[in-house]
């Protein structure tokens, strides 16, 4: 026997939250019902309810690599390896800043 996670009363609450009330932040909706915001969102996508974020068009065209010249630029630094995603390039960044304010 397969257990629900999400109780009908529990669905019939998001959907009034999600749709009536306009609450559309999925970790807010997560916080009020004690779960992870992915199965908020997994949940509103079932329910053929979901919308997606829209995202600022300004943020949308920024990758990582044009981040990180700002950074170079606006620091005055150089930092090797462009995927912060790796401990040591994150790294390199961290050690970069540091030595900056130290100068």
């Amino acid at each position: 026997m397969s257990v629900k996670a999400w109780s009908d009363e529990q669905e019939n609450e998001l959907i009034s939250l999600y749709t009536n009330e306009g609450k559309k932040d999925v970790h807010d909706l997560a916080k009020h019902f004690g779960k992870g915001y992915r199965s908020v969102i997994s949940k509103l996508v079932q329910l053929k309810i979901y919308e997606k974020p829209e995202i600022n068009e300004e943020d949308k065209g920024q990758t990582v690599k044009v981040m990180l010249r700002d950074l170079e630029e606006i620091l005055n630094i150089r930092i090797e390896g462009t995927n912060l995603n790796k401990k040591e390039n994150l790294f390199k960044l961290l050690t970069a800043m540091k030595d900056k304010l130290n100068e």
